[in-house]
């Protein structure tokens, strides 16, 4: 039995039961009521509206997928530039830390007195491959945060982000201050 069917046998129920004289339950209100789940539209879906649904559906699965796709490449992508900085810096700090070690190395041999002068070079050099150093570190914390799903765990994880991209910056300020040091230094020594 469908549902108008009851609704049907219901309002005529309730009809005698009225021709009767029962009056405890408020029957106009009930039967008028009665007569709208009658008259309302048929619950039963047609097969083209569930078709109809499907392909909505299908057509929002497929959405989905392309917008998971492109949110994954998007953070591919942003891990990959974010170990390429990290690279070029160190590979730019650990470069001149070497080449001024070398040449601090030379001076050994032959003038002395200078090597405080570019000892000084060096030690920013050194300073900035830590940060980069550190910052590689804290970016491992700061993911292994994100992996969680406590509300604190994520706001600590945002917060070593930061501190993440304040190191490696900070590396690179560390060779732009080295590399004018050494320059003076350079020019000083000829």
């Amino acid at each position: 039995m469908s549902a108008k069917e009851f609704a049907g046998q219901l309002k005529q129920t309730i009809e005698g039961l009225r021709n009767n004289g029962t009056a405890a339950i408020y029957c106009n209100n009930l039967i008028a009521y009665l007569e709208e789940v009658i008259n309302s539209p048929s619950p039963v879906v047609t097969q083209a509206e569930l078709e109809h649904y499907k392909a909505q559906l299908q057509v929002w699965v497929e959405a989905e997928k392309r917008n998971h796709a492109s949110d994954l490449e998007m953070f591919r992508s942003v891990i990959q530039a974010g170990q390429n900085a990290v690279k070029s810096s160190f590979l730019l700090n650990g470069g001149a830390s070497v080449a001024l070690l070398a040449f601090i190395g030379k001076l050994t041999e032959e003038q002395q007195s200078k090597i405080p002068e570019f000892a000084d070079s060096l030690t920013i050099f050194v300073a900035g491959v830590l940060a980069i150093a550190m910052a590689s570190g804290v970016t491992y914390l700061s993911q292994w945060f994100y992996a969680e799903s406590e509300s604190w765990k994520q706001k600590a994880g945002f917060a070593l982000n930061m501190a993440s991209i304040v190191l490696g910056l900070s590396s690179y300020g560390f060779f732009i201050w080295g590399m004018c040091r050494a320059y003076s230094s350079f020019l000083a020594f000829v």
